[in-house]
């Protein structure tokens, strides 16, 4: 079997053939118009037809191919179990690509724009079972489209897998909508609007040991669902989440979600934890926050998670640091209550948002705050640290289970705060 570095070596001398089970898209170049790519692209994958003996590995000796038009995987039977080969190569989306009209099934796909590639499953044949490995997707005019679509088209590309490539430039790098059984594995998601967002009955997506950095809202959502209960069983993993204006992850209609062993530093808020139900955040490090008055989230003041609606949230193992808030209370009362930080100008170089204006007859307090509860909290929780309250938040679990021992967490209406309890009974 051809290694990587052979076929790519194989690919740059023109040495490979379809009859090698591996073509290079530079064998297509006589498609290229005016310096499109996407018609050398789409002939390239479409010469792999051969329903009986499917698959096979399609390589991109390195270099920049500019895309005019959307390229599409999974036309074709023989496309199944395609190996997409790019060390080295970038596709890179035009401004003639910004300019399409991409409406599709779902309107979410129309607002986002016209993605560089969409991965369909095959008629006929259960899944995709691909590969996409090492490309790079970027964007001549940046904040545009979609890097990679998995739209809803009436197939699923089950077992595909995308292995260490990039995205960068995009309005939103990957979108994933009405599929399962999707894999990411060593990627980068850089600099664009969102990184990735998976909706509809986006199943059982697993992302391991990934980068989300600089995203200038969000570096993951997942939801809103429209239609279906929820996204079920994204595990998130090794990952790491860094300067992300808004959210690090955004969890807006997700189930069984588990999210751990991830690195969270100097995002907006690092995940906020809307509508989930039957999630574990477990053994994650959250340093740091963004700090520079971006305002992308309702509750960007500094707190590691934030909780609004959630269902059997299990928080435990986690590491918080350098993360605070100002909460204040009338000169002589017991209720404290959440004092959010003032909007500053966005990309102020301090490191820290500025501090609000305290007010007389109130005394204010900076306290850490690992996890703010801001909606209605309700249900089974487990938390491993003393969480901070919103003074507008619905407390209904008055007691939430503490990751330790025998100890739970007691809410107290009278100063609006979580207290630490114990199960055992006191010392005579």
């Amino acid at each position: 079997m051809l290694t990587t570095a052979a076929l790519l070596l194989l690919a740059s001398s023109g040495a490979i053939t379809a009859t090698d089970g591996a073509v290079s898209v530079q064998d297509f170049a006589d498609h290229v118009t005016d310096g499109d790519w996407a018609p050398a692209i789409q002939a390239a994958l479409d010469s792999f037809d051969d329903a009986e003996h499917p698959g096979g590995t399609l390589v991109f000796p390195p270099g920049a191919y500019r895309v005019d038009s959307p390229i599409h995987l999974g036309t074709r039977p023989g496309q199944w179990g395609l190996h997409l080969l790019g060390y080295g190569a970038t596709l890179v989306g035009s401004a003639a690509l910004n300019a399409l009209d991409w409406s599709h099934v779902e309107p979410e796909e129309a607002e986002h724009g016209a993605p560089i590639l969409v991965v369909s499953g095959v008629d006929g044949i259960e899944g995709g079972n691909y590969c996409v490995e090492g490309l790079t997707f970027d964007r001549e005019e940046r904040g545009n489209g979609v890097g990679i679509s998995l739209p809803w088209d009436g197939t699923v590309a089950k077992n595909t897998t995308f292995r260490s490539i990039k995205v960068t430039g995009q309005k939103v790098g990957v979108h994933i909508n009405y599929q399962w059984q999707v894999f990411f594995a060593e990627c980068m998601f850089r600099g664009n609007q969102t990184g990735m967002i998976i909706q509809n009955h986006g199943n059982n997506i697993g992302i391991t040991n990934c980068t989300f950095r600089r995203s200038h809202y969000h570096g993951l959502v997942i939801g809103p669902d429209r239609g279906q209960t929820a996204s079920n069983g994204q595990h998130i993993s090794g990952s790491i989440f860094e300067a992300n204006k808004g959210y690090g992850i955004l969890l807006l209609s997700s189930a069984q979600t588990f999210i751990a062993g991830n690195y969270f530093e100097a995002n907006g808020n690092h995940i906020g934890v809307l509508t989930p139900w039957q999630t574990t955040i477990d053994t994650n490090l959250f340093w740091g926050f963004y700090g520079h008055g971006w305002r992308r989230n309702p509750f960007s003041d500094n707190a590691a998670i934030v909780v609004q609606g959630a269902r059997r949230l299990q928080l435990r193992n986690n590491h918080y640091a350098a993360i605070e808030a100002w909460f204040r209370r009338p000169e002589g009362g017991t209720r404290w209550e959440y004092v959010p930080v003032p909007p500053g100008p966005s990309g102020v170089p301090e490191h820290a948002p500025p501090e609000p204006e305290q007010e007389a007859g109130f005394e204010y307090e900076q306290r850490p705050v690992p996890v703010l509860i801001a909606g209605r909290l309700e249900g089974d929780f487990v938390f491993d640290t003393v969480p901070e309250v919103h003074h507008e938040a619905t407390i209904e679990a008055t007691r939430i289970a503490r990751d330790v021992g025998m100890e739970y967490l007691q809410y107290n209406a009278e100063t609006n705060r979580f207290e630490e309890r114990s199960l055992l009974p006191d010392e005579p």
